[in-house]
């Protein structure tokens, strides 16, 4: 993939190396928009990297919830089976209640972890992001005061 800022530069080139007969300066729209369109085409893949992550962070929780629901449908049934004997029916609701708690705090802590681990590379991401904004703002201002367009 080209680099983000080889096409800035490109971007650059062609907007301020062409002047008419007067001196203003010109762009060809053509040239320009398909510049533009392969700098949208270089910058997104922070994105879909990001939405990698949670949709396999959404994916680990699901995994853990259906995980839970069937231990959860598991101790029910085995507590229904158990129904007849009071002592064993105690025990069995003590498990179930054990073994629910024990998934919850599994989830949670899953759950925790992985919001951890996006936030941590949404931060990675969005530090790049600010990195490129302030190298295309600087560009700018520096196409400004080329054109004389910040007077």
């Amino acid at each position: 993939m080209t680099d983000v800022i080889e096409i800035i530069d490109e971007l650059e080139r062609e907007v301020l190396g062409k002047k008419n007969i007067f001196g203003k300066s010109y762009v060809d729209e053509v040239k320009v928009t398909a510049v533009l369109s392969r700098l949208r085409e270089a910058i997104p893949q922070s994105f879909y990297e990001a939405q990698a992550i949670l949709r396999q962070g959404d994916a680990i929780v699901a995994d853990a919830n259906r995980r839970a629901e069937a231990i959860i449908a598991n101790a029910n049934e085995t507590r229904d089976k158990l129904v007849h004997d009071s002592e064993v029916l105690t025990i069995a609701k003590k498990q179930a209640a054990d073994l629910e708690g024990k998934m919850q705090e599994y989830c949670d802590n899953l759950r925790i972890s992985v919001h951890q681990n996006l936030d941590k590379e949404l931060y990675d991401i969005a530090v790049k992001m600010n990195e490129t904004m302030m190298t295309i703002e600087s560009l700018r201002e520096e196409l400004w005061k080329r054109s004389g367009g910040g007077n």
